[in-house]
């Protein structure tokens, strides 16, 4: 017996989805493909498909799928790889469907760890006047190698030094009042501390002030 080939019956746009049509086929099986995956392989009304192709198109939409749900998330903000693909696999999405759009991201661009580690440090410090401590925990979410935190921290302090991000807040403290004042003194280097900065960089700057 030869492999068995089904007639395509008909493929129909569907009502209520655009860009989604529906392909019924001669054994009464049903399937939905998008017009993307439509487009760049075309079926038509007639054409006699076998059991490789049409598993190879619902290979292909359901990688579409996916697709589709990570540029719906990138449409929000930047996502970094470990956050893009802990999203995708909690929607369902298998392991290897996962791994080959996210190699395809990459390629095109559209996931850069680099540019957005940067992106985000730069808002936290910018924004928060985050410290190392607190920069650094907050790019464990995002990234599991400590040398490319220690990257991402070591170029933001260049941009944006320690001590002038500690002089920052102080001043929002009137110095003056905090100097003779130990309970708003202790306040401030609490603040300080929860920032996310070293006891050893505190000090420093409070000497300046001479508080």
């Amino acid at each position: 017996m030869g492999n068995p080939k089904f007639r395509v019956i008909s493929v129909s746009p569907q009502k209520k989805r655009k860009n989604r049509y529906t392909v019924q086929l001669s054994n009464g099986d049903v399937f939905g493909i998008s017009g993307d995956v439509l487009l760049s392989n075309p079926i038509h009304t007639g054409e006699v498909l076998n059991p490789k192709t049409i598993e190879r198109l619902i290979g292909m939409e359901d990688l579409q799928k996916v697709r589709e749900s990570a540029l719906t998330l990138l449409g929000y903000r930047m996502r970094s790889k470990k956050e893009m693909g802990s999203r995708l696999r909690k929607k369902g999405f298998t392991p290897v469907q996962v791994a080959s759009i996210m190699e395809e991201l990459e390629y095109n661009g559209l996931i850069d760890d680099e540019k957005f580690g940067l992106s985000f440090a730069r808002d936290k410090v910018k924004m928060s006047l985050l410290g190392p401590i607190a920069l650094k925990h907050r790019l464990k979410q995002h990234f599991s190698s400590f040398d490319k935190i220690e990257q991402i921290c070591n170029t933001i302090y260049q941009e944006f030094p320690i001590e002038s991000l500690i002089k920052n807040i102080v001043e929002k403290h009137s110095p003056a009042i905090l100097k003779n004042n130990p309970k708003n003194k202790k306040r401030l280097v609490n603040q300080l501390k929860r920032k996310g900065y070293f006891w050893s960089d505190i000090e420093p700057v409070l000497d300046q002030f001479d508080i």
